[in-house]
């Protein structure tokens, strides 16, 4: 049951890993907001659902960043380091 829990455990860190990876890209594992708001394709410092996902977001993130709920992020939500 240990190993069991243990596999499990790193199947779920690995997956989180995976997902920083892809809105972390400088790797240095840390996400800024410049690259959070890298997503935003459209310049209109508004980050959509469609665009998240493009950028590889996971809808856990994105609800994260979503401070109000709105269903989508604009850049005055983030309150990360830059």
């Amino acid at each position: 049951m240990k190993l069991v829990t243990t596999l499990v455990a790193l199947t779920l860190v690995s997956g989180v890993a995976l997902a920083a990876g892809k809105l972390d890209k400088n790797g240095d594992g840390k996400i800024t907001k410049s690259e959070v708001m890298a997503c935003d394709t459209g310049g209109d410092k508004i980050i959509s659902k469609d665009e998240a996902k493009a950028c590889g977001m996971t809808d856990e993130q994105f609800k994260q960043y979503d401070k109000n709920l709105d269903g989508s992020i604009a850049a005055m939500e983030l309150t990360i380091p830059d």
